[in-house]
């Protein structure tokens, strides 16, 4: 179950942030359900034609992202009973060129490497969906957060907005959460997200509360960081020393234990 925490001003405000959530979830499940279908009509046999049919759907399904988190603003701005008005900004579509070339980048890489570790053409034809669709989900989706984010730097009422994970979120995006809200007047405040994420983000006001969820996740962080400089594991030299700490302190915590993820989807 996908638990949210309530984070806004109303009751009304915090069941709008969930049912957003949960429409995101389902355009989700949607897309890769039609890529799916798509690759089993067309064959990886034909990536290029693929890549183009896909090209056409992820563009219409960023359109129904940014749609949904549009009206999902407007919505959720009423509801907490922020002054004067704001019109949503809805995302532009990504260029259908970029699309191709990402869907291709991924996708047939993952076919690549996965052949060149000894998979069948079959497993390997598999491990290119999954890392092409993986891709083309962080994009789908992300109409919907730019359109909250661009939305929220447009609203002279907004100071910023926060990430909604779901309860158990990857140790990437409970690290981006731990972090608290992102305020519109910080360089370089953009939504972090990775392929087959399904983070959301919602609007923050004053008075807003900061996410419970993600305050929890802030102590965690710290904690975690704290373990990992007394047992020296942050000394190693690495750049992903203190993410791989935060990671072995949630798979150790089972209230915290992270989501993994179901990047496979042919299983959603």
């Amino acid at each position: 179950m996908i638990r949210v925490a309530l984070v806004a001003l109303t009751v009304e405000g915090a069941a709008l942030t969930r049912a957003h959530r949960q429409a995101q979830l389902t355009l989700r499940a949607d897309v890769l359900r039609d890529l799916v279908q798509l690759w089993s009509l067309i064959g990886p046999g034909d990536f290029e034609r693929f890549a183009v049919a896909a090209e056409i759907l992820i563009r219409q399904r960023h359109g129904d992202s940014a749609g949904l988190a549009a009206a999902y603003f407007e919505r959720f701005r009423t509801a907490e009973g922020v002054a004067g008005s704001a019109t949503a900004r809805l995302a532009e579509a990504p260029d259908a060129p970029a699309v191709r070339a990402v869907l291709r980048a991924t996708g047939l890489a993952g076919m690549r490497s996965a052949a060149a570790a000894g998979q069948s053409a079959q497993a390997a034809a598999r491990t290119g969906l999954v890392r092409a669709s993986g891709s083309a989900v962080w994009m789908v989706l992300g109409g919907g957060r730019r359109t909250v984010t661009d939305s929220v730097r447009a609203d002279r009422q907004a100071a910023g907005w926060q990430r909604v994970t779901s309860g158990s979120p990857c140790a990437f995006c409970a690290m981006i959460a731990s972090r608290g809200p992102a305020f519109k007047s910080q360089r370089g405040a953009r939504f972090q997200a990775h392929d087959h994420c399904a983070c959301t983000a919602e609007p923050f006001y004053e008075g807003s509360r900061p996410v419970p969820g993600n305050e929890r996740l802030r102590r965690a962080w710290e904690a975690a960081q704290r373990q990992a400089r007394e047992s020296g594991e942050l000394s190693r030299g690495t750049s992903n020393d203190a993410l791989n700490a935060f990671r072995r302190y949630l798979a150790g915590d089972q209230t915290l234990r992270p989501d993994t993820g179901r990047t496979d989807p042919t299983r959603e």
